[in-house]
């Protein structure tokens, strides 16, 4: 089963991890503080992001002096009410960067188990009432894959198999995992590379099968999500932190030279259509909306052209971006890491940046958006934001 269906947010950035969800569920401009429908405490710190699979909202949370205690949240989506929560003692190191911690990665659900990746390379599997299906310590079958700096790809799934890839520069792999049983159905080596980003499923097309993208900062492939096996492969730089999107049967991946945008041709190699460095992200995900692609530079929300990369538009927001850009309804949605939101509405010419709602905390995480909600958290709490009279008929 594919790890975005309906109305949910099931994984990173979404149903096809591209930041982008339909129109019909798409929540109307959030323009207040008054517009927070729930705000409820968490332990511990995270920048992963919530997911929404029906009526809950699942979180990953890292507590201790050590950051070794390593929990996973459910939450009712209707009034924020805790439901369980399950918590593990790390079995890998817990070094990484200040700024981030072992709740790094977003877990992904296929709608009848979760897969919660930490950064201590522990691997969990629990159902949706938090009973858990099996556990996986990584690091001690993978001696030494971390370099201090803190792992942050996001599982995916794809074919009743979870996708984990663990590039560092000491032992980087990919792995694809049976969610049934917890048993590897492959491995496969990685380049020594630095690297955050998280894997995408490429769309199947003339009858082949779905494809998974590991995009890496020396490589970037294409894998059967079963067997592992490279259908095809490319020998260029890729951004470390950025992850790529996808929109229809163009893949657009961060690069050396720039935004690149690909053509994404069965199981071939993909022909390169544009590449733009005006349109290459410093931290956050770029996203496809009304035929431009928007990218944050700093604090510049950069739009180009999506078919020639030309760009079309530059617009100032306020403050540094970690959380990538999320975007339905003709909207884009960001925050800052100040925790300060900013709902801005694209334009044929020029964007506009209709409203900003202060949060008042660090907010790291890329939000999620389901059933005209948007869910975002800090290291303190966890925010259903939406126009309160809607969401409390």
């Amino acid at each position: 089963m594919h790890s975005g269906a309906g109305a949910d947010w099931r994984q990173f950035r979404g149903p096809t991890g591209s930041g982008i969800v339909p129109d019909e569920t798409a929540p109307v401009v959030i323009d207040s503080v008054k517009d927070i429908v729930w705000k409820v405490e968490i332990p511990g710190r995270g920048l992963s992001s919530p997911i929404v699979v029906g009526d809950r909202i699942f979180l990953t949370a890292s507590s201790g002096p050590k950051q070794d205690r390593l929990h996973v949240l459910a939450f009712d989506a209707k009034d924020g009410k805790k439901l369980w929560q399950r918590t593990v003692w790390a079995t890998g190191p817990t070094d990484s960067h200040p700024k981030s911690c072992m709740a790094a990665p977003t877990p992904a659900s296929d709608g009848r188990r979760l897969i919660a990746l930490f950064g201590t390379n522990d691997l969990l599997c629990l159902d949706l009432d938090g009973n858990v299906q099996w556990i996986r310590a990584l690091y001690e079958e993978n001696s030494g894959a971390t370099d201090g700096r803190g792992l942050a790809s996001s599982p995916i799934i794809v074919a009743e198999t979870a996708i984990a890839l663990v590039e560092n520069q000491n032992n980087s792999f990919a792995a694809g995992i049976d969610v049934n049983t917890g048993k590897n159905r492959w491995r496969r080596q990685r380049p020594t590379q630095m690297n955050w980003t998280t894997p995408l499923v490429l769309p199947g097309k003339g009858g082949a099968g779905e494809l998974v993208l590991l995009q890496g900062m020396t490589r970037v492939s294409a894998c059967d999500p079963m067997t592992g096996r490279e259908v095809w492969g490319l020998d260029q730089g890729a951004h470390p932190i950025a992850s790529g999107a996808i929109n229809g049967t163009t893949l657009y991946v961060p690069a050396n030279k720039g935004l690149t945008a690909f053509q994404i041709v069965a199981a071939s190699p993909p022909k390169t259509l544009w590449e733009q460095p005006k349109l290459s992200p410093s931290t956050a995900s770029p996203v496809v909306q009304n035929g431009r692609i928007y990218s944050l530079r700093g604090s510049i929300l950069v739009s180009g052209d999506v078919k020639t990369g030309e760009v079309k538009s530059q617009l100032r927001l306020k403050g540094m971006f970690s959380s990538s850009l999320v975007a339905t309804g003709g909207l884009l949605y960001c925050f800052n890491e100040e925790g300060l939101a900013h709902i801005v509405r694209p334009g044929d010419k020029d964007d506009t940046l209709v409203a900003t709602v202060p949060l008042g905390e660090t907010i790291l995480c890329t939000p999620a958006i389901a059933n005209g909600a948007i869910y975002v958290r800090s290291d303190k709490h966890l925010w259903k934001i939406g126009k309160s009279s809607q969401d409390r008929n």
